[in-house]
């Protein structure tokens, strides 16, 4: 993993840590522990939901993870500044209701703002690629436009 750190506190690297530790292993069991890493008014963005306060992230994720067969998150890169982090990742998911349960995997960029604890957080990634080409009438259309756009 290639680590580009700029001057931050240990303490801010610690969190930045149990960050992904808290993504890598996520579950439903993990959902508990959301409060060591996020304030409680915490802003949570996806290119789906714009959610305010940690009570709403942590229904939202547990939406997710309501019919996850599979799950791995792998952190490729990493930019830390004072108070700010820059993650790229790559999510592997394998959901009951998409492809059969076949495993997918999306890559994607997560930026963090902090002081003792994350009050923003925003992931961004393509989204035909996490769910649309995975329906199947949408995924056929996606599939599509997607080699159109490329010639």
């Amino acid at each position: 993993m290639n680590q580009f750190t700029t001057p931050s506190t240990g303490q801010q690297l610690l969190l930045l840590q149990q960050l992904k530790a808290t993504y890598a292993q996520f579950g439903p069991e993990t959902l508990s522990q959301l409060d060591l890493v996020y304030t409680s008014d915490v802003e949570f963005r996806d290119p789906i939901h714009t959610l305010q306060g940690l009570l709403a992230v942590r229904h939202y994720l547990r939406q997710f993870t309501t019919n996850l067969l599979a799950y791995r998150m792998r952190y490729v890169d990493e930019v830390v500044g004072s108070n700010a982090a820059y993650l790229t990742w790559e999510m592997d998911y394998a959901h009951r209701r998409l492809q059969g349960g076949k495993l997918i995997t999306v890559r994607g960029i997560t930026h963090v703002k902090f002081t003792d604890k994350i009050y923003y957080h925003e992931d961004s990634y393509d989204l035909g690629a996490l769910l649309y080409e995975h329906l199947p009438a949408l995924g056929f259309a996606t599939r599509r436009l997607k080699q159109r756009l490329a010639k």
